[in-house]
């Protein structure tokens, strides 16, 4: 362990290297030892610097105010990650002996020589430091290939970030108040946690722009950003909403305004009154993930949060939108109890759109559109903080939560997490005691249930085998004990009338109709994930075969029901098809009566599907081809676009070229001033020109179109044409995806780039040579740093086994300002695999 003192008093080498170990083995090198402080509580974070960008550092000074329990000498030891830590004082006294770790990420500080430390606090002090850009604070410059030409610096905590941009206590259970000041350029603008509490004018230096909060948070949860923002204000009641984003980012803003004050009154109805003073939805670049939370603020990737139409960005958005409850108002004690505020967000962003999902009110729980991992634990302890973002408590938390929903009943549901917010207000929660929380209206047999199914890896499954009736023999397995609610089907007959039938864990069970026309409910309250226990590829297929077609419609009587049954049923039965029978005067009735515009989205693809269907009569494929070209020209139900792989099928009964003649020839202009919103460009894109057209239209769109997300859109949907390309054809294909490689520093659109130019690869390094040039000025950008270790493995792979060709591309970017994975790359590219 490297041991280093900086503005030390006489004896504090000594002293330093006590509090990290033995002195023997802390000072001889003879291996790491633990620090060790005594407990404390921040009570206080004051930061006040600027972002430097010359040098890509913020240049800050932090205060402190921390308290101790018991009497006798102090140290505390703060998680620390910043580059260099200058000076640590007392607040109005003197220096104070400290040490840092780099290794562990710490910096001790002897507090023995302040009386109120011996005391008990509280104590005042001030460290001044600097920290670099990176993963945590992440500096955006005006990029190349950037449509909109606008820097942005702005932190990333979760769960362990906060320490590389400023040394704390890194606990979520220690919340403490927060406050920011930093100078800005006269042009740009500060947003962070709390109330802005001051801007002053600087002159020709800026202004101080200053935040602070009223309440505590703990440290993954204080966030600031600074850039040339636009704002689009709003409010719900006394409540001021905003989405801040850099000037000239296109998007329909003003909707996502409305969505949020939808959000919010649905949150409120469910659980407590919104608890903080604004919400501001802050839209940034080149973000490494969706979106992260913070008190009163939210980070969000601007590519995937600018279309409220769609439904990715509705979701994401009403996901961060509730953690402002869970994760924010009530945090996790410990980060094993990540799933309480994951879980409880991704039910949430459910609950938030609804309007969309469940017009009727049918009130289904949403249990279809869950995703789950086999092998991902609720709560998995064996995991480090940052690698517990798996699918474990995100959608199976969800499940469990949901499942606990479907046995307690919507009342008791909802009053005991409302209970849980006020009796937990600005606290914390793990997770013996959430669960202690449903006890009472689950019962002993339900919680332990729970209890097991939080630590349960394996998922169930269905073995599912053809049955003579026309139906399938089912068994279900559920060896860890995740189900916590039964397994349900329910049979709807022509008289309306329902009879129940439950998989039991262990038990053959015969599905099959006792007559035609009943109608098959798979899990009735939609409380389990649709398919997700069909482990195999014959109970896939066997499912698909007997009990799928169960689930959609045989006579116009059954459609009647089907109608009835809640959107979450219509749209697992109609990705297997329309209902039989059904004709092309009935579909748009059909449609419109549909419970979810995913549901709605899917049956125009089934429809495509049926109007091509082999042998079907002329005057019927007519009719089809009438009906989807009114539906189709219309561009409806956006949101359900995420629900649909491709309307291709569409082409063989309309021509997507005549019917979209203008919209294609938008496409070949660039879009340069947004003539296409992205919205609509998600419609076209699940339609398929001519490759030769496609290439023409959706090429000037990857080039200059004036949003990354169209630029990534179209490089995407072009990539889904290679395969099967006429192979004269490839060589212009190539050209683009490597011209676009040389033109953009932008992340997004260099990741959707590159594995373009890999599909369109050619067989040798000689003939990727413009592909390897392009690589390497993307390795020389310091811009582009986020991408280079995948441009590295792209390059390896381009050099297609060559190993002088790859040696003579890592020399031509010696020098270059490289971090160290992509360094550890070049050196030895089998990493890549």
């Amino acid at each position: 362990m490297h041991c280093t003192v900086q503005k030390h008093r006489p004896g504090a080498f000594r002293w330093a290297c006590l509090l990290l170990g033995s002195l023997a083995a802390a000072c001889s090198g003879e291996g790491p030892a633990p620090l060790e402080g005594d407990a404390f509580d921040v009570e206080r974070y004051d930061l006040r610097g600027e972002f430097d960008w010359e040098r890509s550092r913020l240049v800050a000074t932090l205060g402190l105010t921390m308290s101790f329990t018991g009497e006798g000498p102090r140290s505390v030891v703060l998680d620390s990650a910043v580059a260099e830590v200058k000076d640590v004082r007392q607040k109005g006294g003197g220096a104070l002996p400290h040490t840092i770790d780099l290794a562990r990420g710490a910096l001790a500080i002897d507090l023995s020589s302040v009386p109120e430390a011996t005391a008990g606090g509280p104590v005042e002090i001030e460290i001044d430091y600097e920290a670099l850009s990176g993963d945590a604070l992440r500096a955006v410059p005006a990029r190349l290939g950037d449509p909109v030409a606008v820097r942005a610096v702005y932190t990333v905590s979760e769960p362990l970030g906060a320490s590389q941009w400023m040394p704390c206590h890194n606990a979520p259970s220690d919340r403490a108040v927060f406050s920011v000041a930093l100078r800005v350029d006269a042009g740009e603008s500060l947003i962070a946690n709390g109330d802005l509490v001051g801007d002053e004018d600087l002159g020709a230096a800026g202004r101080l722009v200053r935040y602070e909060t009223a309440y505590p948070l703990p440290t993954y949860l204080m966030a600031f950003a600074v850039g040339d923002f636009e704002v689009e204000r709003g409010a719900r009641g006394d409540l001021p909403i905003a989405v801040w984003r850099r000037r000239g980012l296109p998007g329909d803003h003003g909707a996502m305004l409305g969505e949020l004050s939808r959000a919010i009154g649905r949150f409120e109805e469910l659980l407590v009154p919104y608890p903080f003073e604004k919400y501001a939805l802050v839209l940034l670049p080149d973000f490494s993930a969706g979106g992260v939370e913070h008190a009163g603020i939210s980070f969000q990737r601007e590519e995937r949060s600018t279309q409220p139409a769609l439904a990715s960005d509705l979701l994401l958005t009403t996901h961060e939108l509730a953690h402002q409850w869970f994760g924010d108002l009530v945090t996790v004690a410990t980060w094993d109890d990540l799933w309480i505020k994951e879980g409880m967000a991704t039910l949430l962003e459910q609950e938030a759109v609804r309007a969309y999902t469940d017009e009727s009110g049918a009130g289904t729980l949403n249990g279809d559109v869950i995703d789950l991992q086999y092998g991902d634990a609720v709560r998995d302890p064996s995991l480090a903080p940052d690698e517990k973002y798996t699918s474990g408590p995100y959608g199976r938390a969800a499940w469990l939560l949901t499942q606990i929903r479907s046995l307690t009943g919507e009342d008791a549901f909802w009053s005991t997490l409302r209970g849980v917010l006020e009796a937990r207000r600005f606290g914390s929660i793990g997770t013996d005691e959430f669960l202690d929380a449903f006890a009472p209206a689950l019962g002993p047999e339900a919680t332990a249930r729970a209890r097991r199914a939080v630590t349960a890896r394996a998922l169930p499954s269905l073995e599912v085998e053809a049955a003579p009736s026309g139906g399938a023999f089912v068994t279900l397995r559920d060896p860890d004990g995740a189900l916590v609610a039964p397994l349900e089907l329910a049979w709807v007959a022509p008289d309306g009338l329902t009879r129940a039938q439950a998989l039991l864990p262990g038990q053959r069970v015969e599905v099959a109709p006792r007559h035609p026309s009943e109608l098959l409910l798979v899990d009735p309250q939609d409380r389990h994930p649709d398919w997700a226990f069909l482990g195999t590829e014959s109970d896939l297929a066997a499912y698909a075969a007997a009990i799928a077609p169960l689930r959609v419609p045989s006579d116009p009587g059954g459609v009647e029901r089907f109608l009835d049954v809640g959107g979450a049923h219509q749209l697992a039965a109609l990705q297997g098809g329309l209902p039989e029978g059904l004709t092309p005067e009935q579909f748009e009735p059909f449609v419109e009566a549909l419970d979810a515009d995913a549901a709605r989205a899917v049956a125009i693809a089934a429809a495509c599907d049926a109007a091509c269907a082999p042998g079907l009569d002329e005057k019927d494929r007519d009719a089809w081809t009438s009906v989807l070209t009114g539906v189709l020209a219309a561009a409806p139900y956006s949101y359900g676009l995420d629900y649909v792989d491709s309307y291709a099928a569409c082409g063989a009964v309309v021509s997507p070229e005549a019917l979209f003649a203008d919209d294609w020839t938008a496409l070949e202009a660039g879009l340069v001033s947004g003539e296409v919103s992205d919205a609509r460009l998600q419609f076209l894109s699940k339609f398929r020109l001519p490759p030769e057209r496609a290439l023409g239209a959706w090429g000037q769109v990857a080039l200059a179109a004036s949003s990354v997300r169209a630029r990534v859109l179209a490089i995407r949907h072009l990539a889904a044409y290679l395969e099967g390309l006429d192979p004269a054809a490839l060589p212009a294909w190539r050209a683009l995806f490597v011209r676009v490689l040389g033109e953009t520093d932008v992340a997004d659109v260099l990741n959707a780039d590159l594995r373009a130019v890999l599909s369109s690869a050619a067989p040798t390094a000689a003939g990727n040579e413009a592909a390897l040039e392009a690589l390497i000025r993307v390795l020389r950008s310091r811009a582009a740093r986020s991408v280079h270790p995948s441009a590295v493995c792209a390059a390896f792979a381009l050099t297609v086994g060559d190993a002088g060709a790859f040696d003579r591309f890592a020399a031509a970017v010696e020098g270059a300002d490289l971090t160290e994975l992509p360094l550890s790359l070049l050196r030895s590219p089998d990493g890549c695999y």
